[in-house]
């Protein structure tokens, strides 16, 4: 495999607490921990995981949005630092993000033609008018809206969720970016129009030769769009793999209770975890093992130590204590046969 094209390195984010002015003075709000995730050119990356446990958040850092409190994103090996000014226009004339809610992105009472011409001009600045209008067409084509002056004059309440994810996908296309960063790109969209919306996706990924970070709550679809997986809980991963052997052979309790919650229709063998707890606190998340109140499995060990990442097998990896002893254990030792 080529080098990253884009990749966190021990990336941490804490938010203050705020509106508290005595209790919270001084807390923050352990979003991200100490994670480490690598983006390569035509691959699709799934970032998995529930509400809450910070998938959103490292998307946006990697955007540059928010600055980081610490570690380290690199773009092609190097280190950014761009949250403003020329810096951040030039990383996200690389780096590009596609939001979950179409609607909330767009100005409503702009055309989407004005709202195209917008991006075009910043990252095509040496063209003029009639070019613009000739490169927001083919925008429109490669994102499926044909025929383009059909949609150009339309305002955003006029299109459907689908339609417009597509523009805002075609958006993004216009600064011709390295990355894409596709944060729950179809979980507002209905369950119809979903697939045509992750098959462009992939078609845009393989065309261009593009890094892909697809966000999702949605496990099972993980498994069929993305070539790896990395599973998040409470601002940490816990589990990362090739998609196939992450949702089929699940090693992480959480991730195992991920699969039992949303099972997969084509597998007749899933196994249920009991979810015995709630998502913790991030102002005062749990010490060792973040999941060990909701683990079926917790041993003393876990509310102690943090694990490390152990090597179940050729790129898989989780952080849990029942795999210290043996990098494969016996199948009486592993979570799916309790």
């Amino acid at each position: 495999m080529t080098a990253p094209v884009l990749e966190a390195v021990d990336v941490t984010k804490h938010f203050p607490v705020r509106g508290l002015v005595k209790r919270g003075a001084g807390r923050v709000v352990h979003a991200v921990d100490n994670v480490s995730l690598k983006l390569y050119s035509g691959r699709i990356t799934a970032l998995v995981g529930e509400s809450g446990s910070g998938k959103s958040t490292l998307a946006r850092l990697l955007a540059q949005l928010y600055p980081l409190t610490s570690g380290e994103i690199r773009l092609h090996g190097n280190p950014v630092q761009a949250t403003k000014g020329k810096a951040f226009r030039e990383h996200v004339s690389k780096v590009q993000l596609i939001l979950q809610d179409p609607f909330a992105s767009f100005n409503p009472v702009a055309s989407i033609a004005s709202t195209l011409r917008r991006a075009v001009s910043i990252h095509h600045a040496g063209k003029g008018g009639d070019e613009q209008l000739a490169v927001i067409d083919d925008l429109l084509t490669q994102t499926n809206l044909a025929p383009p002056r059909q949609f150009t004059q339309k305002f955003p309440h006029e299109l459907s969720g689908g339609q417009l994810q597509r523009v805002s996908i075609a958006r993004a296309l216009a600064a011709s970016p390295e990355v894409f960063l596709a944060d729950e790109p179809v979980s507002s969209l209905d369950v119809s129009i979903r697939l045509g919306i992750l098959n462009l996706l992939r078609r845009l990924t393989e065309e261009r030769d593009v890094a892909m970070l697809y966000v999702t709550h949605d496990i099972a679809s993980a498994r069929y769009f993305a070539a790896d997986t990395a599973v998040m809980y409470a601002g940490e991963i816990v589990e990362t793999g090739p998609s196939e052997t992450v949702t089929q052979q699940a090693a992480h309790p959480y991730t195992q209770l991920l699969i039992s919650s949303a099972p997969d229709p084509s597998r007749t063998d899933v196994k249920r975890v009991k979810d015995i707890g709630q998502p913790p606190s991030l102002i005062s998340p749990p010490s060792g093992c973040r999941f060990h109140p909701r683990c079926p499995f917790a041993m003393a060990r876990c509310r102690e130590e943090k694990p490390p990442p152990f090597e179940l097998a050729d790129g898989h990896t989780a952080r849990c204590w029942l795999y210290a002893d043996n990098p494969e254990p016996a199948a009486s030792e592993r979570p799916d046969a309790q």
